[in-house]
């Protein structure tokens, strides 16, 4: 899947694979929301990130219908091996998932994306939010945004991609 602004400032790249972990831990959740994080690279540039890893919500994180509270139990020690790696990958963003809903961002999401790109314990001023909405099983949408310090950005999908 290929997303990008409008601008194509902006571009994220999920693997097909990847959107079927994400669909999976989805249709897992049931009627309650979840969510993660996403982990990826940059390139040169840092406006193209690709997504490589789809990680679920920690042991700690919270859930309901409509609301997710992702923990934090054991991301700081799991992404520190991340960027020492061989290939080291980083931090790009988070996801969730609104059950049998739309996948527009909240005001509660913006905010808290904007807070993320702003929030230097994070090293990544432009974090990704992918949101999944519907029916994990067949009917689902997809919203993605990325966030500056001043602004949320709503990407759009540009067609299949088998990247």
């Amino acid at each position: 899947m290929l997303l990008k602004s409008h601008d194509a400032r902006f571009t994220v790249v999920v693997a097909r694979i990847r959107m079927r972990e994400l669909l999976a831990r989805c249709a897992r959740a049931g009627r309650n929301e979840t969510g993660g994080i996403l982990v990826g690279l940059y390139s040169a540039d840092r406006e193209c990130a690709t997504v490589t890893e789809i990680v679920s919500a920690p042991d700690d994180s919270e859930s309901g219908r409509a609301w997710f509270h992702r923990g934090i139990r054991d991301l700081a020690k799991r992404l520190s091996t991340l960027w020492r790696g061989s290939t080291p990958t980083y931090y790009v963003g988070e996801w969730h998932f609104h059950p049998f809903a739309s996948p527009i961002a909240s005001a509660q999401d913006m905010w808290q994306l904007g807070s993320i790109a702003r929030d230097d314990r994070y090293r990544c001023p432009e974090p990704i939010l992918l949101i999944v909405g519907g029916n994990p099983k067949k009917d689902w949408q997809i919203a993605a945004y990325v966030a500056t310090a001043s602004e949320v950005i709503t990407l759009h999908e540009q067609g299949k991609s088998d990247a």
